[in-house]
C-alpha cells in the first residue's frame, strides 16, 4: 500500500496542472449549465449569446479535458519501448496501476460525481433518491472515455502520437460509414446467431488485456495486433450481421380472440405528392403506407417496430426485417403512416407490379402510473416529484427532470385555456383534446452525459397536428407519467398495391422518415 500512496502523491505533484485545469472546466460547466434549464425567450438577448457561445465551447472541453489527463498520466510512466526509468525502481507494476487507477477516480469521477450531485440538488430534486443513475453515467464514462483513453495511451508513445492514432480512428470510422451507403449489403443467416453483446464485450475485454499486457510485459507490437484484430472482428461482424436493432420476441402474438390494443388498417388515399425525383437514401427508396387507425383501448398506443414484406404477382420478394419505429398513436387518432425503406434494385425491379405488402406492427399499450391535475403558473411549477417546468414569451412549457427525459403524456382541453384569442387566430371546437408526449421508453436507469438533469420542451396540439395550444397561467392540465401495459403484434395484409405509387418525392410535404407517423 505504501508503494500506491507513493506513485499517487508524485503523480499529483507531477500532474497538478492537468488536474486542476480539468476540474476548473467541470465546475465551470456546472456553473453555467443552469442557465440552460430556463426558456431562452425569457433571458436578455446579449445574455443568451454569451451562454450559448459558453455553453458550446464547455460541453465538448470536459471530455477533453479529461481526455488530456489520461493520456499525461499514463505516458508518466511510459508503457512503450525499453529505455523506461521507473521499470529500473522497485515499482511493482500491480501497485502502478492501481495508483494510475485510483488518479483518474480521484480527478475525474470523484469530482464528476459531486458535481452532478450538486446539479441534481439545484434543479430541485432529492439527489438521495437518484445515487443510482448518476452511478450508471460514472459506469458509461469508464466505458466510452476512460477505458479506451487508458488503452491508446498505454500503446502510444507520447501525446503526439496518441492525437494522430485517434484522429486516425475517428477518420476511419468516418471513412467507412460514407462507404457503408455504397457497399451493397452483405448480411449472412448466421451471423445472426451472434448476441448483440459479443461486439462490445469483445472490444472492453481486449482493452483490459492490453492495458495489463503493457503494464505487466511492455508488449506492444502484440498489443497493438491484439487491439488491430479485435477492431477488426467486430467491423467484418457488423458488416455480415444482420441489421436487426429490434428485439420482436418480446412481442408475442396475441392468442385467438384477444382484444387488440389498436385496429391498423389500410386508407386508400395516395401521398399528396405525386411527381418529382425519388427520395432515396444509402441506396433505398422511402416509401409510405397511409394508414386508419382505430379502436385504441388504452391512453395510448405506441409502434415499437415493424417488419414489411413484399410480394409482387411475378413472385420477386422482399423483406426489411424487423426495424424500431417508437411513434405513439393517440385516442383521437384516425390516420398514420407507415414508413419504410425498400432496396433500389429490388424497387426499380418490381415499382410497376401488383404487389401484396404484410406489415406486422409490434405494439405497446400505454397506462398512465402516475396522474396530476396542474394548474399553470407564472413561474415555475411542479408537474410531479421529478418533472419542473416553466412557460416562456411563446407560451410554451420548457421542463427539465433528472437523469432522463420521462415517459410522459399530457393534456388540456381547448375550452379551458386562459389565453385571450389572438387575431385571425385559427381556434379548436370546445371539446378538442390537445395532447404534449414525450415517449421515452429507455429502461436505463439514466442517459449518458455530463449533466444529470435534462430539458425538454412541451408544446400541445390536437391528434391531426391542425390546432396548436398556447398556454398562460391559470390554464389546467393533466400530468401522466406513463408505463408500458401490454405488448403485442399485429398483423396488415395489404393487395394490389403498386410500390411506384407510394414511393415519396422529394417535393412530399412530410420529407422522410422510417417507421409511423402521424398525419
Amino acid at each position: 500500500m505504501g508503494q500506491i500512496i507513493h506513485v499517487f502523491r508524485k503523480d499529483v505533484r507531477r500532474h497538478w496542472p492537468e488536474i486542476v485545469l480539468s476540474i476548473a472546466i467541470l465546475i465551470a460547466f456546472a456553473l453555467d449549465e443552469p442557465s440552460q434549464w430556463l426558456p431562452w425567450t425569457l433571458q436578455r438577448a446579449p445574455e443568451i449569446l454569451l451562454r450559448r457561445l459558453l455553453h458550446s465551447w464547455l460541453t465538448p472541453m470536459v471530455p477533453i479535458g479529461w481526455l488530456f489527463l489520461i493520456v499525461r498520466l499514463v505516458h508518466g510512466e511510459n508503457l512503450v519501448g525499453d529505455r523506461q526509468f521507473w521499470v529500473t525502481r522497485p515499482y511493482q507494476w500491480k501497485k502502478l496501476i492501481t495508483a494510475k487507477a485510483m488518479l483518474m477516480a480521484a480527478s475525474i469521477n470523484v469530482p464528476l460525481l459531486l458535481v452532478q450531485v450538486a446539479l441534481v440538488w439545484k434543479a430541485g430534486f432529492p439527489p438521495t433518491h437518484y445515487v443510482a443513475g448518476m452511478l450508471w453515467i460514472q459506469c458509461l464514462w469508464f466505458t466510452f472515455l476512460i477505458l479506451p483513453m487508458t488503452t491508446l495511451s498505454a500503446v502510444t508513445s507520447g501525446l503526439g502520437q496518441t492525437v494522430l492514432v485517434l484522429l486516425g480512428v475517428l477518420l476511419s470510422l468516418i471513412g467507412l460509414a460514407a462507404l457503408s451507403s455504397f457497399i451493397p449489403d452483405t448480411t449472412l443467416p448466421i451471423a445472426q446467431r451472434i448476441p448483440e453483446w459479443f461486439q462490445p464485450a469483445l472490444l472492453l475485454g481486449t482493452f483490459v488485456v492490453a492495458i495489463l499486457w503493457q503494464y505487466a510485459r511492455r508488449r506492444t507490437l502484440q498489443s497493438r495486433l491484439l487491439l488491430t484484430g479485435a477492431a477488426a472482428v467486430v467491423l467484418v461482424i457488423t458488416a455480415v450481421k444482420p441489421n436487426e436493432s429490434f428485439d420482436a420476441h418480446a412481442y408475442p402474438q396475441p392468442p385467438s380472440g384477444q382484444q387488440l390494443p389498436v385496429q391498423l388498417g389500410f386508407d386508400p388515399a395516395k401521398p399528396t405528392s405525386t411527381s418529382g425525383d425519388l427520395i432515396e437514401q444509402n441506396n433505398k427508396v422511402q416509401t409510405r403506407i397511409p394508414l386508419l387507425v382505430s379502436g385504441i383501448a388504452q391512453d395510448a398506443v405506441v409502434i415499437d417496430g415493424m417488419n414489411v414484406e413484399v410480394e409482387t404477382a411475378g413472385g420477386l420478394r422482399w423483406s426489411s426485417g424487423w426495424f424500431t419505429s417508437r411513434v405513439p398513436l393517440l385516442p383521437a387518432q384516425t390516420h398514420a403512416g407507415a414508413f419504410f425503406a425498400i432496396d433500389k434494385p429490388f424497387f426499380e425491379e418490381a415499382k410497376t407490379s401488383s404487389a401484396k405488402i404484410h406489415i406486422s406492427f409490434a405494439v405497446t399499450a400505454i397506462q398512465p402510473k402516475e396522474t396530476h391535475r396542474i394548474t399553470i403558473s407564472a413561474n415555475e411549477f411542479a408537474m410531479s416529484s421529478n418533472v419542473w417546468c416553466s412557460m416562456d414569451s411563446e407560451l410554451r412549457l420548457q421542463c427539465r427532470s433528472p437523469l432522463k427525459v420521462p415517459f410522459l403524456l399530457a393534456t388540456s382541453l381547448s375550452e379551458e385555456t386562459t389565453c385571450p384569442p389572438e387575431e385571425k387566430e385559427k381556434v379548436a371546437p370546445p371539446g378538442t383534446i390537445l395532447y404534449a408526449a414525450l415517449w421515452n421508453g429507455d429502461v436505463a436507469p439514466a442517459e449518458f452525459g455530463i449533466s444529470p438533469v435534462k430539458t425538454f420542451p412541451l408544446q400541445f396540439s390536437d391528434a391531426s397536428g391542425e390546432f396548436r395550444a398556447r398556454l398562460c397561467p391559470g390554464t389546467p392540465l393533466v400530468f401522466s407519467l406513463l408505463e408500458g401495459l401490454q405488448r403485442t403484434r399485429t398483423e396488415l395484409t395489404i393487395e394490389g398495391l403498386r410500390l411506384v405509387d407510394y414511393a415519396l418525392k422529394n417535393n412530399w410535404p412530410g420529407g422522410t422518415a422510417t417507421g409511423v407517423a402521424v398525419f
